[in-house]
């Protein structure tokens, strides 16, 4: 079922979509549960929930989550392409029940190239996810956990207050017991 109305367009704007483009109506609603795994091949719009993104890493017998990235209402994803000869090592998976606007892969790269004003946004979406992923790397690698816990409190609360412990530790680069031990000595 297309959706012609129903998304959250204001909370979007940011990607500088105009509202009247017709684009907008390509979008389906897919709602999730959590625990949810999204599907391929698809970038998806966030407008209720959120999605944690992660990679799985086999140490000995066991496959320890690692967290990578957290998406909020207003923020967009992309789940890339899994193939049997490259098989997807990321996975993208609801924390909470929510919804978000889904569209396919196929149909995005058709709309940028008959559309010029789509390649804008594509570059603007490419240009911010660049810049944060150049920003998370140097805040690994020139600080302490305790450091980017700090980080965290001061200019994202809103991980702290709705990522659950678990997978912000995994997110930092610690385990929870140890994140445990920072929120004490800094409280």
């Amino acid at each position: 079922m297309k959706a012609l109305t129903g998304i959250n367009k204001k909370l979007f704007s940011h990607l500088n979509i105009d509202e009247e483009d017709p684009a907008w109506e390509k979008f389906t609603k897919f709602e999730f549960s959590k625990k949810k795994i999204f599907s391929n091949n698809k970038v998806y719009f966030v407008e209720e929930g959120l999605v944690r993104k992660f990679y799985i890493k086999e140490i000995a017998d066991m496959d320890q989550e690692i967290s990578a990235d957290f998406y909020f209402p207003g923020e967009v994803f992309v789940v890339g392409e899994d193939t049997k000869e490259k098989p997807s090592e990321v996975f993208f998976e609801s924390i909470n029940k929510g919804f978000a606007w889904e569209i396919g892969l196929d149909e995005v790269k058709d709309m940028f190239a008959v559309n010029p004003e789509c390649r804008f946004v594509q570059n603007y979406f490419l240009s911010r996810k660049l810049n944060a992923a150049m920003k998370r790397e140097m805040l690994l690698l020139k600080n302490t956990p305790q450091d980017l816990y700090k980080y965290l409190l001061k200019n994202k609360s809103h991980y702290i207050k709705h990522i659950p412990l678990k997978y912000l530790a995994s997110y930092i680069g610690i385990t929870p017991i140890s994140l445990s031990r920072i929120r004490k000595r800094i409280n």
